[in-house]
């Protein structure tokens, strides 16, 4: 596939000049990569911009759906990568007419809150985290699930960030769309910062970032990931860094005096709405409302 013949090197450029990160670049690339293969298997020639109709976007939103049976989040996300591929070739004059600019994404209705863990497996997970007594584990695990920063937010934090005093101590975070917001650090994560900090400073690192690999260089997602990873095999639990995400945002709204617009600081939400899942139900909170009911 060559492609400067459909501009994605030309695209990956505008994505990178409104700041978009890399994880979001490597989504839509492969996305649109996704739909060039469906295009050319399907109609047997050759994927032109300027030939795409409508129809066609809609006929590859329809196989994802009844095909493929993926996910509508999946699809639209998916919809979301052409929409912003094909706005980047009009308005650059490459093609005349943007095919994607009424295509509708996927309704959902979703009566249950983003998938988190249960109370047991977050315990077990925070037992053989602590177990390990590896001071780099306890404080990834202490910032994810008392802080819900990102995995991108995690790594690029920075030791001038970071508040430390005797009964207190806050976080500055570095969000999307270089969105700040300071979060107050729990004690359990202020003691694993403290207990972290001590090792790292036998290391003899220059770097301001608090996050440092074994060759003394920043971690990267990967290097995190590798960590999740590495839980999830020994613990037996499916672990995602948003499940903590999600785990916290649960927990905050479930302390007194706490609402969705505390949630949607704290999580760095650019809008309520991305807050108000949370205020629906579990799946497994529905689960035990039906399995407690008795004979009527």
């Amino acid at each position: 596939m060559d492609t400067k013949e459909y501009y994605l090197d030309d695209f990956v450029d505008y994505l990178n000049k409104n700041d978009k990160s890399s994880g979001t670049i490597s989504t839509y690339t492969t996305n649109i990569n996704d739909f060039i293969k469906y295009y050319t298997e399907s109609y047997g020639e050759k994927f032109i911009p300027g030939n795409v109709i409508m129809m066609d976007l809609q006929d590859y939103r329809n196989y994802l759906l009844n095909i493929k049976r993926q996910k509508a989040s999946t699809i639209n996300n998916k919809i979301a990568a052409l929409k912003e591929y094909f706005y980047f070739l009009q308005s650059n004059g490459i093609i005349k007419n943007n095919p994607a600019e009424n295509l509708k994404k996927i309704r959902t209705n979703k009566p249950t809150a983003p998938k988190g863990f249960s109370d047991s497996d977050f315990r077990k997970i925070k037992r053989y985290v602590y177990r390990s007594q590896k001071n780099l584990w306890i404080v990834v695990f202490e910032l994810l699930s008392k802080t819900g920063v990102r995995v991108s937010e995690l790594i690029n934090i920075r030791l001038a960030d970071i508040t430390i005093n005797e009964r207190s101590g806050n976080l500055r975070v570095i969000g999307k769309n270089q969105k700040e917001r300071n979060i107050p650090l729990h004690l359990d994560v202020r003691k694993a910062i403290t207990a972290y900090m001590e090792v790292r400073d036998k290391m003899s690192i220059s770097s301001d970032y608090l996050f440092i690999s074994e060759r003394k260089r920043p971690f990267t997602r990967s290097g995190i990931f590798k960590i999740l990873k590495r839980w999830e095999n020994d613990t037996n639990i499916k672990i995602h860094p948003h499940m903590f995400r999600h785990h916290f945002a649960i927990q905050i709204l479930n302390t007194p005096k706490s609402d969705i617009n505390t949630v949607q600081y704290l999580l760095g939400h650019e809008s309520i709405e991305s807050s108000a899942i949370y205020l629906k139900v579990r799946q497994e909170d529905l689960e035990k409302s039906i399995n407690a009911l008795t004979d009527y």
